[in-house]
């Protein structure tokens, strides 16, 4: 579990009836807007947040992008100190992916078919994205960052 400090089965009674009285909406964020959120802090602070601490501030950034909120002054709660070096790794590979600046494809061939795919993967043409890196994890999947 990637942001675990935030991570229930069921929210507390209580929780969710404060939540449901003084919440005017909720906002979801993926693993990768998360991490987008670490990269932010830790560039212009130079501290580095657990995910779960960085969850108020990815949901600030989707709010604002969903409401097109601009030059506004918001603010966003960061809390937690529990990341342990290894989840850096995962923070970096990702944060691209929540910043909508690479996109992920990953492809599973099977291994009697692989060289007649692969040619035709490196052959199709698609507009506005440039393939970045190729990746193969163990033999295959291939991992293909655009």
């Amino acid at each position: 579990m990637f942001a675990d400090g935030v991570a229930v089965k069921r929210i507390g009674d209580e929780t969710f009836r404060l939540c449901q009285q003084h919440l005017d909406a909720v906002i979801t964020v993926s693993s990768d807007e998360i991490c987008a959120a670490v990269k932010d802090i830790f560039e212009d602070t130079r501290a580095i947040a657990e995910p779960s601490g960085a969850l108020s501030l990815a949901g600030l950034k989707k709010y604002a992008d969903v409401h097109q909120l601009q030059d506004k002054k918001l603010a966003a709660v960061l809390s937690g100190a529990n990341l342990n070096f290894h989840g850096l790794r995962y923070v970096s590979e990702r944060c691209e992916l929540g910043e909508k600046r690479e996109g992920l494809l990953a492809i599973t061939i099977p291994e009697r078919q692989a060289p007649s795919l692969i040619s035709a993967i490196f052959l199709v043409d698609v507009p506005l994205l440039n393939l970045t890196t190729a990746t193969a994890m163990t033999a295959w999947p291939m991992c293909l960052s655009v």
